[in-house]
């Protein structure tokens, strides 16, 4: 089978997901009473855990709009979902920060489809650490490729560091920031103590990470 014909049933295979989530999350808003839109920046708030963020990092995470997240939040706030406070760097600036009842309907919100739950069980451990490594490539590229916006990946952290053991006594590389070894498994898409490394240290990390995958591919 030609690598062109791979390539499309394996994006036509993901298309048929995106279709069968964005089918669910229009069903959960039916019964949340909230947009898509309004569960998704709940999620994308809970997520900066104490580091409230403002108004354009929503739009900026998700890919939508100023004028759509401003609408949306002003949505969430009527709803007495989220408040604005001043945002401690600048206090001309409101951030964004979740209400008790908005974080009960943040934890709603951040939870995964019965359905992709399911389908996730029947992949076993091996399968599971594959996907998540081509998950990372994915995003890696559409990020390089200005696709998508930066996302807190464990692999570009200033506190990660790729390849630095045995694998032995835990996984190959190394989180210095809890000082502790981090399997493949427990790579992260979205670490909220995420800091940015600098892009040769970032480009350094990312190489050192696919050559490991490739010699284990092989």
């Amino acid at each position: 089978m030609m690598a062109d014909e791979v390539s499309n049933k394996l994006l036509g295979g993901l298309n048929r997901i995106g279709l069968a989530m964005r089918s669910a999350a229009w069903g959960e808003a039916t019964e949340s009473g909230l947009t898509p839109t309004q569960s998704q920046i709940l999620a994308f708030i809970a997520a900066r855990g104490p580091h409230s963020p403002r108004s354009g990092d929503a739009a900026d995470a998700l890919g939508i709009t100023p004028q759509t997240a401003s609408v949306a939040i002003g949505a969430l706030v009527a709803k007495g979902l989220v408040i604005k406070v001043p945002d401690t760097n600048d206090r001309r600036a409101s951030a964004l920060r979740l209400t008790r009842q908005g974080e009960v309907a943040a934890r709603v919100a951040t939870q995964w489809p019965q359905f992709l739950t399911n389908a996730m069980q029947e992949l076993d451990g091996g399968e599971r650490e594959a996907f998540l490594r081509i998950l990372l490539k994915f995003i890696h590229r559409l990020q390089a490729d200005g696709e998508i916006v930066p996302q807190r990946l464990c692999i570009t952290c200033a506190h990660f560091q790729a390849n630095a053991h045995s694998g032995r006594n835990g996984g190959p590389h190394h989180c210095a920031l809890i000082n502790a070894p981090l399997a493949e498994i427990d790579l992260r898409l979205d670490c909220p103590e995420h800091r940015a490394a600098a892009s040769e240290v970032a480009e350094a990390a990312w190489q050192s990470f696919a050559r490991r995958g490739a010699a284990a591919e092989s």
